[in-house]
């Protein structure tokens, strides 16, 4: 009995012994709590082999993240000598050289493949075999990483996965690249039949944009910085030569010169392209009133002049197609007046001229109708002379300016004479694809030879406010309309990314605007003078860091627009009754600056050096840095004559 007694107590306390192991057991094979990490798995060789310095380089690879939403990753990859290689793993600043970095918006859980778009230094490396390293969140953003030796490249062989592997040769690498090419608004806009002259064959020699628009060009290597740009319109299969405005020369000539103002970035360049008078003819006789769009092919070449070969010159060249219309001789009816928000005088009967108020229209109205348009119209009973211009200055998604004009003279013998004087312009702002009516103003006056009185009206406006709004009818008149704004407005917001940095950037104008005319009506006489509109307007910019991490800022000397639209008219009809005339004059002439200088953004971050280092990196992100090719004072209309009827 205290055999089985024992036996019983023995197993109950073996059992339990063995219960506790079988517990501890259990625990051990329990996994542990997941940390997050981020690891690179793999960097690809390119097709290519050999690359040289200043040459941009494509490379693939793989990370895998877990538990992980870090936002702003970078990872940074340097281009090693192959015999250099174990430096990575002894602790000391390799001896490399830094491609740049690949920007991750967000990590996120699992296996992502990327592309990096790098560059080899534009600097003397000397001529080897290289392996390209990487390392994953190189400015050092996450938080408790569960394992940081497998951000990077590791465990160097012959196949390392982490690796890639290329040959640089030491000779520098030069190539140009034409990226984009605009026009203004999308279309362009040319006189109709007997408007021009149509035999000339070389540069014009008027001051008439008839193609405005921008192109974006970027240049590798450090050994040229200067091309030839040339331009051709193709009209139903036949080339022509295009003919660029010079900064400061004052004249077309066949081609322009332009300058990068350094490498990797991708450039602004304005153009301002007038037709000669067989180009002119060409579009003339190839326009069709009845087909859904008339087009003709605008192409661009940059031209190497240097003696250095380029290692691809297939991207010297693009083509765009370009819809066209004519304007031509008709004087404007009802729904054109309507569309453009004028208003004709109504002449039905003695009185209403004295009833009715005159209109101008609110130049910003015209940008998105015809575009240096101009006509002399002069048929029995009635005359009509006008010029409308419109064109896009800048790049839309940076800075823009949209300056639009209108002068107008319209005399008509009905009732003793009417005569209809109009100058107006206005400014319309675009910021990173944003846009305001900026500043507008206008003067307008009818004179009524039938009962002596004159119907004048002077509008000026600011950011959509209305400044001056007066209109009245009188039989005399001497007045002088003048006002200036100065002052520093924020109007736009945007975010850019710099590297891995996001900055927010306000962004709007500093500076002046102004009218100082003059209308006066005596002795059945009306006149409008002085400058009508007036602006020196730059561009204004504050910019905030979104990553606690790095610094950073805005430069900022850049003119938006320097302009003055000064407009001389008169008419006489004080004797449209006793000898059927009617005198008069118009006068209208612009100076136009705009879009030149810098305008850039900087910033200050980490950056990780393959070692055990967040030294500083700088970086910028150039929006524009150019001459104003737009420098130009050009007679917008100038007729003077005496009217009979």
């Amino acid at each position: 009995m205290r055999k089985t007694l024992l036996s019983i107590s023995v197993i109950t306390l073996l059992s339990g012994c063995f219960s506790d192991a079988d517990n501890d057991i259990q625990s051990s094979l329990k996994q542990p709590e997941p940390i997050a990490n981020v690891r690179l798995e793999s960097v690809s060789s390119p097709e290519q082999d050999t690359f040289q310095p200043g040459q941009p380089i494509e490379i693939d690879f793989k990370i895998s993240s877990e538990l992980l939403e870090t936002e702003h990753v970078g990872v940074a990859f340097m281009a090693i000598a192959k015999d250099k290689v174990e430096q990575l793993s002894s602790h000391q600043e390799p001896e490399g050289y830094d491609l740049g970095t690949h920007y991750i918006a967000k990590l996120a859980d699992g296996e992502h493949s990327f592309t990096a778009k790098l560059m080899l230094p534009n600097e003397e490396i000397p001529s080897d075999e290289y392996v390209i390293a990487a390392y994953v969140d190189s400015a050092n953003l996450i938080e408790n990483e569960a394992n940081t030796d497998d951000n990077r490249s590791r465990d160097y062989s012959d196949n390392a996965p982490t690796f890639a592997k290329i040959t640089i040769d030491s000779t520098f690498y030069h190539d140009f690249a034409l990226d984009t090419l605009n026009v203004g608004d999308g279309f362009a806009m040319f006189p109709d039949v007997g408007r021009r002259e149509t035999t000339s064959q070389n540069a014009p020699s008027h001051k008439r944009a008839d193609i405005v628009g921008h192109f974006d060009a970027s240049k590798y290597g450090h050994l040229i910085n200067e091309a030839m740009v040339s331009a051709k319109v193709t009209v139903a299969g036949v080339d022509f030569d295009a003919h660029f405005w010079q900064e400061g020369e004052d004249v077309y000539h066949d081609t322009m010169k332009i300058k990068f103002a350094d490498h990797e970035q991708s450039h602004y360049f304005p153009y301002d392209i007038a037709v000669n008078g067989i180009l002119l003819d060409k579009l003339q006789q190839s326009y069709d009133k009845e087909a859904d769009e008339n087009t003709f092919e605008l192409t661009f070449t940059i031209e190497d002049l240097s003696a250095h070969s380029e290692a691809n010159v297939e991207n010297n060249t693009l083509k765009i197609t370009v819809p066209y219309s004519l304007y031509d001789h008709e004087a404007p009816d009802e729904s054109w007046l309507e569309q453009h928000n004028l208003t004709a005088p109504v002449t039905s009967d003695e009185g209403s001229a004295a009833k009715q108020q005159p209109s101008f229209a609110p130049a910003h109205a015209l940008k998105d109708g015809p575009q240096g348009i101009s006509g002399f119209v002069n048929v029995p009973g009635f005359l009509w002379a006008y010029e409308i211009y419109s064109a896009t200055y800048g790049d839309k998604s940076k800075v823009a300016v949209v300056p639009s004009f209108l002068s107008w003279v319209q005399l008509m013998s009905v009732n003793g004479g009417f005569a209809w004087t109009v100058a107006s312009g206005s400014f319309d702002l675009y910021m990173f694809n944003k846009h305001v009516n900026l500043f507008s103003a206008g003067a307008s006056g009818i004179a009524n030879g039938s009962n002596g009185t004159a119907s004048y009206a002077m509008n000026v406006s600011l950011l959509g406010n209305s400044l001056i709004k007066e209109s009245e009818t009188v039989t005399a008149l001497n007045e002088s309309y003048g006002y200036d704004w100065e002052e520093e407005q924020k109007l736009f917001s945007t975010t850019f990314t710099i590297v891995i940095v996001p900055i927010s950037v306000s962004a709007g104008i500093t500076g002046s605007v102004g009218v100082n005319t003059e209308l006066k009506y005596e002795n059945q006489q009306f006149s409008i003078g002085g400058d009508v509109l007036s602006a020196s307007l730059d561009a204004y910019a504050t910019a905030g860091i979104d990553l606690w991490i790095a610094s950073g800022g805005i430069g900022v000397d850049f003119l938006i627009i320097s302009d003055t639209l000064s407009a001389t008219a008169y008419v006489d009809i004080s004797k449209a009754l006793s000898d059927s005339e009617i005198g008069y004059g118009i006068d209208v002439s612009n100076h136009m600056k705009a879009i030149e200088g810098e305008f850039y953004l900087w910033v200050k971050y980490p950056g990780y050096k393959f070692c055990c280092s967040f030294p500083t990196k700088t970086a910028t992100k150039t929006l524009y840095n150019t001459g104003a090719l737009y420098d130009k004072t050009w007679q917008m209309i100038n007729y003077s004559d005496s009217f009979k009827f």
